[in-house]
């Protein structure tokens, strides 16, 4: 009986212990500015390395703030107006960014944690091969 009693507790404890420290991804991304940190790619295309470098240039500094209501708001030094858009989590793992005025993008998350967001999207060049894009975040 005392055993039991014991097995319960512990069982117990072990519940509130691990849903008091879950935190769920849409809570992870809402909470605070993100600072940009990298932009990287997997293809060896040289046009799409030279955008792709254009790109990590033009977001140096740049910040991004997740708002609980769906949108997001992306401003850069380097970049006179800020960009806008909606977001939206499929599940715990594929992230759309909604740009106003621009096609929407599907991003696989890598990485969520309390200090860092990493995201991949995958493409499809001129010659019909795939490669990605992999954008990271970081949070103090």
């Amino acid at each position: 009986m005392r055993n039991m009693i014991r097995g319960i507790a512990l069982t117990l404890f072990v519940m509130f212990t691990l849903t008091g420290c879950e935190t769920d991804n849409k809570t992870q991304l809402t909470d605070g500015v993100w600072t940009f940190q990298n932009l990287t790619t997997d293809s060896e295309d040289e046009t799409i390395i030279g955008l792709v470098t254009l790109a990590k240039a033009l977001l140096t500094d740049a910040t991004m703030e997740f708002q609980e209501g769906g949108t997001y708001i992306m401003t850069s030094p380097l970049v006179e107006d800020p960009t806008t858009g909606e977001w939206q989590l499929i599940g715990e793992d594929q992230l759309i960014l909604d740009p106003d005025d621009e096609l929407p993008s599907t991003a696989n998350i890598e990485s969520l944690t309390k200090d860092k967001l990493s995201y991949m999207e995958t493409f499809v060049d001129a010659e019909m091969n795939s490669y990605t894009i992999t954008t990271t975040w970081t949070r103090d």
